[in-house]
């Protein structure tokens, strides 16, 4: 082994470590505070709880209505994202696969999109709902439909941005292939190109997955009481201006909310993973 590779791998596992530490420190501080009695954090700082308690966990459940934003942030995201991976599938096949007036002008639409801040849109989506409410006669804003709606207008572009991407570096052999063999071109995508993608669309996937459930600007002002998310229910709570701040019931409440992020991750790391990879092949 050359000296330069032996600096090389000792710089890299300096590196990776600092940025484990970066990672793993807020952790470790949300649970130690969770664990740690609230006439304790009221006196001082402790690294390790002098009279570890989960009793957090349980009251959080007593003192916020934790389930009713859990179900709201549940619907919201999962609507989202069955909603939006099909039509991006299609949308993004379209662009890859096929020439129609206006793919540039189209291309040039989802791209803008992600170059403005969310709160650009946020009035004139708001205004938007409000006509649309007037016209139809139903409720849209405070509504989590309506709040699906708002996701799936900056989800969606992302989504069809890169899964374009993908579907572009596909031969166009396979899918003549399979039209040679009987298939229809809807077909040959849906059995010969989705199937070797798989890891492409489960990243997409966590990617919307992560936006949803964690986004906070849209929610604080498109819900109420009844449709609050779990986001913003939790930044609902540090706000308050009331004193003292229960914070080991805030870091309680936290760690549960990242709960079902961490094991829908877990269960899709592989793919997740490959279809990273192979982008970043195939780019």
């Amino acid at each position: 082994m050359s000296s330069d590779t032996l600096v090389f791998r000792i710089v890299r596992a300096g590196v990776l470590g600092l940025l484990c530490l970066f990672v793993v420190f807020p952790l470790y501080i949300a649970f130690t505070t969770s664990a740690t009695p609230f006439s304790d954090l009221s006196t001082s700082f402790s690294w390790f709880p002098a009279r570890p308690t989960l009793l957090a966990y349980v009251d959080v459940w007593n003192e916020m209505p934790l389930a009713r934003y859990f179900v709201n942030s549940l619907i919201v995201t999962t609507g989202t994202v069955v909603i939006a991976i099909p039509i991006a599938l299609a949308a993004a096949y379209a662009i890859a696969r096929y020439q129609f007036p206006g793919r540039k002008l189209f291309l040039v639409a989802i791209l803008s999109t992600q170059m403005f801040p969310g709160i650009f849109f946020l009035i004139p989506l708001f205004l938007i709902f409000v006509k649309v409410q007037a016209l139809l006669g139903f409720q849209i804003v405070g509504t989590l439909p309506g709040l699906i709606l708002v996701y799936l207008s900056f989800v969606l572009p992302l989504c069809i941005w890169v899964l374009a991407g993908y579907f572009a570096a596909v031969p166009r052999d396979i899918e003549e292939a399979g039209t040679i063999d009987g298939l229809s071109n809807v077909g040959a995508f849906v059995r010969l190109v989705l199937p070797s993608h798989l890891g492409a669309i489960v990243a997409v996937a966590v990617f919307a997955t992560v936006l949803s459930w964690s986004e906070v600007l849209f929610a604080s002002v498109l819900t109420t009481n009844q449709t609050q998310t779990l986001s913003i229910a939790l930044s609902a709570v540090v706000a308050q201006p009331t004193a003292p701040i229960r914070w080991n019931i805030i870091m309680a409440a936290s760690i549960l909310a990242s709960v079902p992020i961490v094991v829908a991750f877990a269960l899709v790391q592989r793919p997740f993973v490959q279809g990273l990879s192979s982008g970043a092949i195939k780019g």
